[in-house]
């Protein structure tokens, strides 16, 4: 093969070429901090990274999710915590009126406060959050219930809202106001024991108290519930930070450099360009004269 000193001159440039490439790259790994900055510095890495990327963000969703959920377990535990105390003070009225000392007055007097509360329970019912009627099922752009705790059969307030907290794992948020407000009996309970007020009936309020203590039985295994669920958020939370801080990790350890590696590197590259530009300078002064 005949060598000449344009093969030379080329051979060399190239290698200088090559070389002022890797102190670029070095240097910009030393001052960004990152090994992979595009795909075509590392295909493999680039592609775990763009992985790893998508996963954070499902995690990231996954988050948002437990912090809705947990909102509206938190206003429906409030909520039964209310409800808790105003059917207990429907009870002790129950249990007032049906002694000796009753009477009609005493009676309706009763009754009016009783008629408060029910309206204190149907404005729980029509709870919203974030613009939309917490305990509405799936009709959550109207009030669940009316004035007097009827509901609208067209619309009942019945359906679950679910949220998926992880890989496959669905919660629900909430339960909905018939569960609540209807299948525990408060209402109706409410408005016999109004009746039985009106009517002046012991016999009638006694049997409304006594279904004021189901309710009220009812609403506590709510309350139960929902703090069940709120431990399944609490776990999956925990499992969302102990991934997240894993998928982190692996994607660091993918795309970053330490600084001292990348410090170490650049100047071992500026070192080799040094010495490319030393050999060049020698090779390019070279002549046949040099030989003579």
């Amino acid at each position: 093969m005949r060598i000449t000193n344009n093969f030379l001159q080329r051979e060399t440039l190239a290698e200088i070429q090559r070389n002022l490439r890797e102190v670029n790259t070095a240097y910009a790994q030393a001052a960004s901090g990152l090994r992979v900055t595009k795909p075509s510095d590392d295909p493999t890495a680039a592609g775990s990274i763009l992985q790893t990327d998508g996963k954070l963000r499902a995690l990231a969703q996954y988050r948002r999710n437990v912090g809705a959920a947990r909102s509206r377990l938190e206003i429906e535990e409030g909520i039964l915590d209310q409800l808790t105390d105003l059917i207990s003070r429907a009870r002790e009225i129950a249990v007032g009126q049906t002694s000796a000392t009753a009477n009609t007055e005493t009676r309706a007097i009763a009754r009016e406060e009783v008629d408060r509360l029910l309206e204190t329970v149907v404005q729980l019912g029509n709870t919203r959050f974030e613009g939309t009627y917490i305990f509405g099922g799936d009709y959550l752009d109207t009030p669940p219930f009316a004035a007097d705790g009827s509901t609208d059969p067209a619309r009942p307030p019945s359906g679950s809202r679910r949220v998926e907290i992880s890989a496959g794992q669905i919660a629900r948020t909430n339960h909905d106001g018939q569960e609540i407000f209807v299948d525990t009996g408060v209402i109706q309970a409410l408005r016999d024991l109004s009746a039985a007020l009106a009517a002046d009936d012991p016999a009638a309020i006694g049997d409304a108290g006594s279904d004021l203590t189901v309710s009220l039985d009812r609403v506590q295994s709510l309350l139960g519930d929902v703090g069940a669920r709120m431990v399944q958020l609490d776990v999956a939370e925990s499992n969302i930070e102990a991934l997240e801080t894993n998928l982190r990790t692996f994607r660091s350890d993918l795309s970053e450099v330490e600084f001292e590696e990348a410090v170490t590197k650049l100047v071992n590259r500026q070192t080799a360009l040094q010495a490319a530009f030393a050999a060049t300078s020698r090779i390019l002064q070279t002549t046949l004269t040099d030989y003579l």
